[in-house]
């Protein structure tokens, strides 16, 4: 039967609703061969990406250059930071400023699924250096990590890449969380990611991959079919205070979970994003940063769109066990 679900996180409300569809396995996706050669691709080493590469950015596996077409600008020098309103004072707007870096892989044949430890702790290693250089002396209140892989998740290029975006607002998603956790916490005197951590891996039944410092779950509430977090066990709100020894920890989940999906799933397009503190904000007692994978195995509808309200139809207690190699086909 249909089941309304709430987000402990967000507050919102969700349907998971499996007799709409029929097994876990309909949503392994179609095998789709590369298009994209070597010799064709603008991030490959020697490019003409690669001539613009930030070099006290650059290790052994990985590149960052600014992004060509950027949403937000790091330059102060042609506009200005204040906002204003248009159109008879009608509408408030503001200008874009911030960052968005592009971090390429310099491997053009590995898939996501397949990067090995060290790629893994480079680009998160790289998401830290990142942070820190817009936490001092920038005046953005937010950084988000993001990794579009496939067509179908709006990558625009096979090469493997992830980006960061840096923005002056605190995104939408991420605001509802920060208020709804704080919230909890002044209800509760608990942290509400520390009590979802202590949930799941007590009832261990969407619990997909764990090691000494994190653990991954598919989502109690997800939004889509096989919606996976991982979070760091210790509390931690801001991530580029990760230290050494917990990216590699990160690392191997990572390496461990996304490796599931892309066997199981037949290597799905997706997208995976990083959600910290805000950058105002230091380390407080309510919220904790996190690692969201969004497997992009189905569409929204009218009652999405019209409603707010998503319906899943794959249960996650049956996408965990699927992951895990529990359920037959």
């Amino acid at each position: 039967m249909p089941q309304l679900r709430q987000n402990i996180i967000t507050g919102e409300w969700v349907v998971i609703a499996p007799e709409r569809a029929k097994r876990p396995s309909d949503f392994v996706s179609s095998a789709v061969a590369r298009q994209q050669k070597k010799e064709e691709c603008p991030f490959c080493v020697d490019g003409e990406a690669y001539k613009n590469r930030y070099r006290e950015f650059e290790t052994k596996d990985i590149y960052v250059i600014p992004n060509k077409y950027p949403a937000f600008v790091e330059s102060e020098a042609h506009v200005s930071q204040r906002s204003y309103k248009v159109e008879n004072d009608f509408y408030r707007v503001r200008p874009s400023m911030g960052g968005h870096d592009v971090v390429v892989i310099k491997d053009h044949e590995l898939d996501l699924h397949e990067f090995d430890h060290k790629t893994w702790a480079s680009l998160f290693g790289m998401f830290k250096l990142r942070y820190e250089h817009y936490d001092e002396g920038h005046s953005a209140n937010y950084v988000l990590p993001i990794y579009n892989h496939g067509p179908q998740s709006g990558a625009s290029i096979e090469h493997p890449h992830a980006q960061i975006f840096t923005s002056p607002i605190i995104p939408n998603l991420v605001e509802r969380e920060v208020h709804h956790t704080q919230n909890y916490f002044e209800r509760s005197g608990a942290c509400a990611f520390c009590d979802l951590v202590t949930h799941e891996k007590r009832e261990k039944i969407r619990v997909v991959a764990e090691n000494r410092d994190f653990v991954a779950f598919t989502q109690f509430a997800a939004r889509f079919p096989f919606e996976t977090w991982i979070l760091p066990k210790k509390h931690k709100s801001c991530y580029e205070n990760i230290t050494g020894d917990e990216i590699s920890a990160l690392a191997k989940i990572c390496r461990e979970t996304f490796g599931k999906i892309g066997q199981v799933l037949n290597n799905p397009p997706l997208n995976f994003f990083i959600h910290s503190s805000p950058t105002m904000f230091e380390e407080n007692v309510y919220y904790h940063w996190h690692l969201e994978i969004g497997p992009r195995l189905s569409t929204y509808g009218g009652f999405e769109l019209g409603g707010g309200v998503i319906i899943d139809v794959v249960s996650p207690e049956r996408a965990a066990q699927y992951l895990l190699g529990m359920e037959a086909d």
